[in-house]
């Protein structure tokens, strides 16, 4: 059975400390490039989501190929986690991270379809 913040098939966004990441992780750089090549990890957690807003073409070609790759992954049905540093912030019918005193619209790279799991520290969103 999958743990918290653990489920197959879906993006799994968790707060950093909050549940178990995986011993495999990689930055967002490292994410896009293996979606691109259709390489993910059966279990992977992706570190550095914050850092990656501060670039909007790096933000707008994650959501762009994350989108693309969906059909694939759900078929694949890796488990792949974000580890965040932060928090999420509930804004209307989505989630946004809070990093420092920045808001940064996860609905831009997930889309609207975030769901929130356990005490707010892990969002669930499906490819």
């Amino acid at each position: 059975m999958a743990g918290p913040g653990q489920i197959p098939g879906r993006y799994n966004l968790i707060v950093e400390g909050a549940h178990d990441a995986f011993d495999h992780q990689m930055p967002v750089e490292e994410f896009l490039r293996r979606l691109k090549e259709d390489d993910v990890p059966d279990e992977v957690s992706v570190v550095g989501l914050a850092d990656a807003f501060r670039n909007d073409d790096l933000t707008a070609d994650l959501a762009r190929e994350m989108d693309r790759r969906a059909n694939d992954l759900e078929y694949q049905s890796p488990t792949v986690q974000f580890v965040v540093e932060g928090s999420f912030h509930r804004s209307g019918k989505t989630y946004d991270l809070r990093d420092g005193d920045d808001l940064h619209s996860l609905q831009e790279v997930f889309g609207p379809q975030l769901e929130r799991k356990g005490d707010g520290d892990w969002l669930v969103a499906p490819f």
